[in-house]
Parts: structure tokens; C-alpha cells; sequence
């Protein structure tokens, strides 16, 4: 693995692993209000660790004594509140008996006032001494959330009730946690696939390859279809992980309302998400989507849900009635349940769209037309143009030396024609991917370094040839090395930049039928130029000519080469229509993704 690539995987995996949404340090203060982990899944229903105090009494800067106790547990974290009002702030503040195993946080602007753990080291017993303060109400109730392992976790455990001297018992009792903080609707198993029947007349369908069957195993669907107030969605495709889908404003990630259906031990959750920058999903602990279904078939994952067209009560929902880019992703999870950065590149469609509005069949592309006009011009460049220019000048001098096209001999003129047209197209290729980022990719290890050094080349190559000496000037042998080497430089790097650009998650080629065709290109010219060359020896050989310059690199080849002219044509046009067919190969690759 690369290095940018290495680390963006050690910084993923950070972010998602641990406990308490995925911080095993246990600083943890976006959950202060909810206390509920961003893990993905649905909290347990039958605690199994209490919560108990030395005293049930107290007054305003008493310090009661509380412990949380059970089987072995990784996090846990720890408030109190208003025993009647147990959505409201945390009251008091806390003091530790053991910095190793747990430390104070700081939610809402009361300090001190919840504590969690310090890392994911088993623990069976914390011991904690709580503050009262002098603002305290009535009845003051001790709740925790408390982790055992990532998807195994119970969220505000109602423990033990302390109230000031003579204040009457609770008007509002604490529900079970079932009741209190369940968000998650029943979810069933779909009994049947889904079915593109309706797509374009009753619902809005995105289809990745085009106009492909949802019940094919290599079909990935999204469908929304309007039911009144609410929109009835359908996704499905090859994964044994992920499946995910995201409303954007814009073609970038970030800012986006996400939907993931996660498989996890042959268990699918479907949960909300918001995507904030290129960072891992933010997943949420309050669930909007009701009628939830699933079903895993042969490797092909589908889950239906339905939500409200708006949802003005859950923050990072977008209302469905208005125009989004739509991106459609897939990828792995670990057998902890973490979700993986795609493996490839997301499909995003071209432009926005209302998927409550007029239903529509779209297709989708996983690359961007600017990457796939990158890949095409860069392909027909190095591939084709510089690679029939380059055997014009190395063996059809003498074939083509009494030509003449525009005052210039042809072989000179074809070569150069090609050459320019190698510049000309590598530096429109250049410059799409810069647009299409907007500036630098980080995101493609070495490739850009790569491409850049050729681009430079490229340009060297016809700047060094405007100032090349005459024939029999005493600098021309120079020249031809330096322009050899250059050139022959600037292939070889063009060749591997492609074998890095073809990887790439953004061009998505069909692995491995992108390096095939690379591999088969490289040997078919080297094949072709190694008959070339046997073919001139042989003619030298057969006349019994060999002069000393003959050795020199690009030194023009010898009358006696010239009888095989014939021959020489023939394997030209072949080796042009062999150009031609993987040209045309790679380009309906492309026009494919």
C-alpha cells in the first residue's frame, strides 16, 4: 500500500474503532446529551450492570459515593440528571477515585459533570464520588451507558435515585431503557428481490451498469417511490459489506445525508448518516426511517425502508423534495462491525435531481467524464501516436527517404506530426483532472508525480528538437542521444503512470482487464520492434555491410535496409491496426464505467 493510502487507513480505522463512537480514549462529548454510542447498531434491551450509592439523601455539597458494576465492559460513561426531567442537563459534578480507569468530561458549560473511561482495558467495577451542587433538584437519578464490545452496548442504565430531605417521591419515574431511548422501528425480511417494474413511470431509479435488473448479482439499484408524505426506498447490490447512498448538493463528499445498510454476520442494520467532509459517515443515534427490510441472497444485499419527505425534527435529514446529487457507494465491514473507506469509486450522477418529482430511469457512471476523457487522451497519446511515431523514425528512413510531403522528407514529417499530436493531446489531458478536483489529488499516491514528469518531458522532447543542430554539425550525435534518451524516458514513465492511473478508484476500469491490456500493449510493441530490428540485421548480413556508425544510436540506417521496404510497410499496418483494436478496447472500457 502506498503511503498516503497507509495512513488514511490508520486514520479511518481510528475514527471508527472503540467504543463510545469510536473513541477508546473515552472522550466522548458529542454524546452528552443522548448518551448514545454512534455504533451503528441498536442499544440492548435487559442491562446487566447497576449503578448503585452509599447514601439516598443528600444536601446541596454532599459527596455521594457511586459505583457501576457488572460482567466485564470496555467503555461506560456516567451523569446525573433531574430524576423527573431526565432529558435535561447533567446536575452536579464528579470526582474520581482512579485516574487510570476513568476521567472527567466537561458537557454542556457544567464541568466535571459526567465521567467516562481513559482506554478499552476490561473493567468489572468503577468507583466515582458525585458533588451536589447547590442548584440541585428534587430528586437527582445516576445513569450510564456502558460498552462491552462494539455493537454490544446498553444506553442510560437508570440507576439508583438520591433526594433532598423531605421531598416526595418522583412525579415521573424512569422508563426501562427499552422505552426511553429505543429509536430503532421493527425491522422484517424481505420474502422477494426488487423489481425495475415501475422504474420511469411510478418510482425514480438509478442503475448501475444502465438499465440493468436489480435481481442480477452484478446490478446495483436505488429506487424512490412517493407514497403521499413519505417516500418508500429500495437499494440493493453485490456486497457482502456496505451499501450506501447519499443526497448532495454538490459532486464532492461532504455536507451530505447518507443512508448505509450494513451487513454484519448475516445481520443487516439500516441506519442514517452524515457525511462531514472526506471523513469517515457520522452515524446517528436517532433513526427516521420506518418499515425496514432487508434480505441477503447470493451475495446480493437489499434493504427497503421509508421515511417522511421532510424531517425538520432530525438535524442533517434533507427534505426529499428537492434537487440532489445522488451518490451510490459500496464497501466492507469489519467482522467488529466498522465500515470501510468504498473501494472504489462511488457512482454520482451527472447532475441533480427531485426523486420526488417526475420519475425517471437514470443510468449512472462510476467514473466522472473529465477522468474518462483524461484516461481516453492519455490512452490514444502513448498508446498509439507516440509508439507508431517513434518506429517511422527508428526504421522507415530509408523507406521513406525520397518521399517528400511539404519540402520535408515523410518519414520526417509523419514523425513529427505524431509528435506534436503526443503533446498537443497529453496536455489536454493534463489539465482535466485539475478541474475536476478543483486543484491537487492526495488521493492518488504517486500518479500525479508521475504524469506531471511526463507532461514536462513532453514538452522538453519539441523544444530540444527546435534547436537541433544540422547533420554534420559535430554536436548532432549529442543531440540524437539526448533526444533519444528523453523520449525513451518519457515513455517508459507514461507507460507505468498508466499502469498506476488505471488502479485508481475514480477511472474504476474492470480489474484485471486493465492490466491484460497494458501488458499485451507492452508486448506487442516490443514484439513488433524486435522484428523490426532482426529484420534490418539480417539485411545488413545478407550484404555484408556494416559500417562503424552503424552502432550509433539513431544514426541513419543503411541503404541495404532500404530493400526491405516492403516488409517493412507490411508490419507497420499491422502493427497500426493492432493499436487500433486495443485503443478501441480501452475506449469502450471507458464509455462502459
Amino acid at each position: 500500500m502506498e503511503l498516503p493510502g497507509l495512513a488514511f487507513a490508520v486514520w479511518m480505522f481510528i475514527c471508527l474503532c472503540g467504543p463510545l463512537d469510536g473513541y477508546p480514549n473515552g472522550k466522548i462529548r458529542e454524546v452528552c446529551s443522548s448518551m448514545m454510542p454512534h455504533h451503528g447498531s441498536s442499544p440492548q434491551l435487559s442491562p446487566e450492570h447497576t449503578i448503585t450509592v452509599n447514601e439516598t439523601e443528600f444536601k446541596p455539597g454532599d459527596k455521594i459515593e457511586v459505583n457501576l458494576s457488572g460482567p466485564d465492559f470496555e467503555g461506560f460513561f456516567i451523569q446525573a440528571r433531574n430524576a423527573e426531567h431526565l432529558d435535561s442537563p447533567a446536575v452536579g459534578s464528579f470526582i474520581l477515585t482512579d485516574q487510570r480507569l476513568s476521567q472527567l468530561l466537561t458537557c454542556g458549560h457544567r464541568k466535571n459533570s459526567a465521567v467516562s473511561h481513559t482506554s478499552k482495558t476490561k473493567k468489572k467495577y468503577v468507583e466515582v464520588y458525585w458533588i451536589a451542587p447547590g442548584d440541585a433538584p428534587r430528586h437527582v437519578q445516576f445513569l450510564a451507558t456502558v460498552v462491552t464490545k462494539y455493537k454490544t452496548f446498553w444506553v442510560r442504565i437508570p440507576g439508583a435515585i438520591v433526594s433532598q430531605p423531605n421531598a416526595l417521591s418522583p412525579t415521573m419515574p424512569l422508563h426501562r431503557t427499552s422505552e426511553t431511548v429505543s429509536t430503532s422501528h421493527p425491522v422484517s425480511y424481505l420474502t422477494k428481490p426488487f423489481s425495475a417494474s415501475g422504474c420511469g413511470s411510478t418510482k425514480f431509479c438509478v442503475r448501475n451498469p444502465s438499465s440493468c435488473d436489480p435481481e442480477s448479482a452484478s446490478c446495483f439499484f436505488l429506487s424512490f417511490q412517493r407514497e403521499k408524505r413519505s417516500v418508500r426506498i429500495e437499494m440493493s447490490g453485490p456486497s457482502e459489506g456496505y451499501l450506501a447512498f447519499a443526497l448532495s448538493h454538490d459532486q464532492w463528499m461532504g455536507g451530505d445525508d447518507a443512508y448505509l445498510c450494513v451487513n454484519e454476520d448475516h445481520h443487516v442494520s439500516v441506519n442514517t448518516a452524515y457525511l462531514k467532509g472526506r471523513k469517515s459517515p457520522i452515524l446517528d443515534s436517532e433513526n427516521a426511517l420506518e418499515d425496514v427490510s432487508w434480505r441477503l441472497v447470493d451475495g446480493v444485499l437489499q434493504c427497503s425502508f421509508r421515511r417522511n419527505i421532510h424531517l425538520t425534527a432530525y438535524k442533517g435529514r434533507f427534505n426529499l423534495d428537492a434537487n440532489y446529487y445522488i451518490f451510490l457507494a459500496d464497501g466492507e465491514v469489519s467482522e467488529g462491525g466498522l465500515i470501510y473507506k468504498h473501494h472504489r469509486q462511488p457512482l454520482i450522477t451527472s447532475r441533480m435531481y427531485n426523486v420526488t418529482g417526475l420519475p425517471q430511469d437514470i443510468g449512472g457512471s462510476r467514473s466522472p467524464q473529465l477522468i474518462k476523457a483524461h484516461g481516453a487522451l492519455m490512452f490514444v497519446a502513448w498508446i498509439t501516436t507516440v509508439s507508431i511515431g517513434v518506429i517511422v523514425a527508428r526504421f522507415f528512413k530509408p523507406v521513406w527517404s525520397h518521399s517528400f510531403l511539404f519540402g520535408k522528407e515523410m518519414w520526417f514529417q509523419v514523425h513529427r506530426m505524431l509528435m506534436l499530436t503526443t503533446v498537443v493531446l497529453t496536455s489536454v489531458s493534463f489539465v482535466l483532472p485539475f478541474v475536476y478536483r478543483g486543484g491537487w489529488s492526495k488521493q492518488a499516491g504517486f500518479h500525479p508525480f508521475l504524469g506531471c514528469t511526463v507532461m514536462a518531458l513532453a514538452i522538453f522532447q519539441p523544444l530540444m528538437a527546435g534547436f537541433r543542430p544540422s547533420p554534420h554539425a559535430p554536436r548532432r550525435q549529442l543531440f540524437n542521444w539526448f533526444h533519444w534518451s528523453t523520449g525513451t524516458t518519457a515513455r517508459i514513465l507514461a507507460v507505468v503512470t498508466m499502469f498506476l492511473g488505471m488502479d485508481l478508484p475514480a477511472l474504476d476500469l474492470p480489474d484485471p482487464w486493465d492490466t491484460y491490456t497494458m501488458i499485451g500493449f507492452v508486448a506487442w510493441h516490443v514484439g513488433i520492434d524486435v522484428l523490426l530490428e532482426i529484420h534490418s540485421y539480417c539485411l545488413i548480413r545478407k550484404v555484408e555491410v556494416i559500417e562503424d556508425d552503424r552502432i550509433q544510436i539513431l544514426q541513419s540506417l543503411t541503404s541495404a535496409e532500404a530493400e526491405g521496404h516492403l516488409f517493412k510497410q507490411v508490419v507497420l499496418t499491422i502493427y497500426i491496426c493492432g493499436n487500433i483494436v486495443f485503443l478501441i478496447a480501452f475506449l469502450a472500457a471507458v464509455n462502459q464505467i
